[in-house]
């Protein structure tokens, strides 16, 4: 019987190791190492397909949750747009530019509806009060809205224009600069909110109403009887702005908004 021999020594000086293995013996082992090369070449490929859908799953689950994300954005998104409406239309209300009647059909929901209309009704109740309300002056210039409420350095960033819902103009200015009334009057407003930040509103013996909006502090009250020219209050950011300004707007006697540009030229 042939065998093959394999003498292994450690290190120099030690004992030779042999060890005997027949030639039947390697013939199987070679055989088994063949077969195993086989099948595992064969498991590659029967398995490839497999791999690859695992691939594509995994990069179907990624896209499913980039999808989810995106989703998410979008709702996202939508929810802050139907917020800016909803401050928009209560800017709108607060400034006289809708009426309670279009905030019944509106889509604002029933909650908001409550929460906005007693403050819009209580400005244009107030807007709409009577004239005996506020002191008389036999000079028309004191009663009526005339001049520019400010008397430092400024320019209008901002005009009227009904077609864009800006009923009232923009006057830019630094922040804290005096604000004054450009009339006499009763202050019928002094109050705080988030679309106008600081706010009053005058009522003039002459009917007509003035709105002073987006400021920093206040010194008068509502109740007040003030004179043209007292300070009422001092210029900010407050409320929805972009910036230092004041929004200054006039209603007539109706309590319609209109333009207040002829006033400051007079």
């Amino acid at each position: 019987m042939k065998y093959l021999t394999l003498m292994i020594v450690p290190y120099p000086g030690a004992d030779v190791r042999n060890y005997r293995i027949q030639h039947r013996t390697l013939k199987i082992i070679a055989v088994i190492g063949v077969v195993l090369f086989i099948a595992s070449i064969g498991a590659l490929i029967y398995l490839r397909p497999v791999f690859n859908r695992a691939k594509e799953y995994d990069g179907l689950k990624a896209q499913n949750q980039l999808l989810s994300l995106e989703k998410q954005k979008i709702r996202e998104l939508s929810h802050k747009i139907e917020l800016i409406d909803k401050l928009v239309e209560k800017i709108q209300l607060a400034q006289g530019v809708k009426d309670l009647s279009e905030l019944k059909n509106s889509e604002a929901g029933e909650e908001q509806e409550s929460a906005i209309m007693s403050e819009i009704r209580f400005l244009k109740e107030n807007a709409l009060a009577a004239i005996g309300s506020a002191p008389r002056d036999e000079e028309v210039g004191s009663k009526m809205p005339y001049g520019i409420p400010i008397d430092e350095k400024s320019y209008i960033s901002r005009f009227y224009n009904p077609e864009i819902y800006h009923f009232g103009i923009d006057i830019t200015l630094k922040q804290r600069t005096p604000v004054k009334a450009t009339a006499d009057g009763v202050v019928t407003i002094a109050d705080r909110n988030e679309d106008l930040g600081y706010y009053v509103m005058i009522k003039h013996a002459s009917g007509y109403s003035t709105l002073y909006a987006h400021n920093s502090r206040l010194t008068v009250e509502s109740g007040d009887r003030i004179k043209k020219g007292t300070l009422i209050a001092y210029s900010g950011n407050m409320g929805q702005s972009s910036g230092p300004h004041l929004h200054y707007a006039i209603f007539d006697q109706n309590g319609n908004p209109i333009d207040p540009l002829p006033f400051l030229e007079r």
